[in-house]
């Protein structure tokens, strides 16, 4: 087993991460559908009772292997109920060449009102579903999830834009009146994946495809922007926006440091970078944010008072958008990288906010500028997703990187992707 390239943690920290990371488990499971046609389905968030999100549920399904081997949830229990989740998403949940609608009902399973097919969800989906089956190696399982990776017409995704580079779109509508239609083509597919975000694993399943090719694998990854900034002297390839989940999101799932991709970049230190400057970024502001101010950072996206927001730090293609929101799943995703500069900000949440905290661990949002503190109230699950498998990380737990690089799908996608050992 390879040893995790994260540092020790502060005694009071590893304290504060081990509460969170149990808690956040905890919320994943009471949070999901535990029999019927839904199961397994895991909440968007827990003040909206009936709408799951297939991404959710694919953090659940590995951090419920992370709450096995940490000895919170019951394997025998946790098995019956990751076999449940799979005849969910392989049978019941609606489905477009293989990708899955974004947001289902928890209960049935069924397509909620106009949901796109997603495949970032998907591809969320099938990344903890990919653990699942490595970690438990149950025949069923891991027949499912085969041939749930198998059915995903990856080639009909792919485009070519106009710069004759190969890129992977977005997602696709079936109608005007579905979600995201009036961005989409004659065809229904809206956007493309033309830029550095989240996706980085979503091309390790594609290559992992026999039927893509090892020439269209690697044109995929070539076909998206790795522009190169700075800020505060971190130097890092950066997405649009600034908005920190993105860069942690893929590291949750496999550990990018073990690698180099073809171009002999370092995605765990990019993200490591995109962390800091983040937090320079946020430093430098705090003469007009008193979230700022008061030591926190790490802007990203999620609940604000006045709504859903996607927040942002420097380097960025434009200026970053901020209403003064942090969420804490900005300070756990980024602990594995730098405990030393996320560490004083956890010390701030803990003990000047006391109402940032629950039996479900952080809030999902906190937010310093009225005259009285703004904590969001419900929690959502993909942040306690991430904050459970990435908090884990910097506990030292390398289950789920173990079990995700293992499989022989992303074997496979990283061989054809031509990357190589660190």
């Amino acid at each position: 087993m390879t040893l995790p390239a994260v540092e020790t943690l502060p005694a009071d920290i590893r304290e504060l991460t081990e509460t969170e990371v149990d808690a956040s488990i905890r919320w994943l499971w009471r949070f999901s559908t535990p029999s019927g046609p839904g199961c397994g389905l895991v909440l968007d968030r827990d003040d909206l009772p009936d709408v799951a999100t297939v991404a959710a549920t694919g953090f659940a399904l590995a951090a419920w292997c992370v709450g096995v081997e940490r000895g919170i949830l019951d394997r025998t229990e946790v098995l019956e109920r990751v076999r449940g989740t799979m005849r969910t998403l392989e049978r019941t949940v609606p489905e477009k060449n293989g990708f899955l609608a974004h947001f289902v009902d928890a209960a049935t399973g069924a397509r909620q009102g106009r949901s796109e097919y997603s495949t970032i969800d998907t591809t969320l989906a099938l990344c903890g579903a990919v653990v699942a089956a490595s970690f438990f190696d149950d025949a069923d399982v891991s027949a499912a999830v085969d041939r749930m990776l198998a059915r995903i017409d990856w080639n009909w995704l792919a485009a070519t834009g106009p710069d004759g580079r190969t890129v992977l779109r977005m997602a696709w509508v079936g109608s005007a009146g579905d979600d995201y239609a009036e961005g989409a083509d004659e065809s229904g597919f809206v956007s493309a994946w033309s830029m550095t975000a989240e996706q980085l694993t979503m091309y390790l399943l594609a290559a992992g495809h026999p039927d893509v090719t090892r020439e269209r694998a690697q044109a995929l990854w070539d076909g998206f922007d790795k522009p190169v900034g700075s800020y505060g002297g971190h130097e890092c390839v950066y997405e649009p926006g600034g908005t920190l989940f993105t860069y942690h999101f893929p590291l949750a799932f496999y550990p990018f440091q073990r690698v180099r991709d073809k171009d002999g970049r370092d995605w765990w230190a990019n993200s490591r970078d995109a962390s800091l400057a983040s937090r320079a970024w946020c430093a430098d502001q705090s003469g007009t944010w008193r979230t700022f101010a008061a030591g926190l950072w790490g802007p990203a996206a999620g609940l604000g008072p006045g709504g859903y927001v996607v927040n942002g730090a420097r380097p960025a293609a434009h200026e970053p958008r901020n209403d003064g929101t942090i969420p804490p799943v900005s300070l756990f995703g980024a602990l594995p990288l730098a405990p030393d500069a996320v560490a004083p900000a956890l010390r701030v949440l803990r003990d000047e906010h006391p109402g940032a905290w629950n039996e479900w661990g952080a809030t999902d949002g906190i937010n310093l500028e009225g005259d009285e503190p703004w904590y969001a109230p419900p929690r959502y699950g993909l942040n306690k997703g991430a904050t459970a498998l990435l908090g884990a990380a910097a506990l030292g737990s390398t289950l789920v990187w173990d079990a995700f690089s293992r499989h022989p799908w992303i074997a496979r996608g990283v061989e054809k992707l031509g990357f190589t050992d660190a």
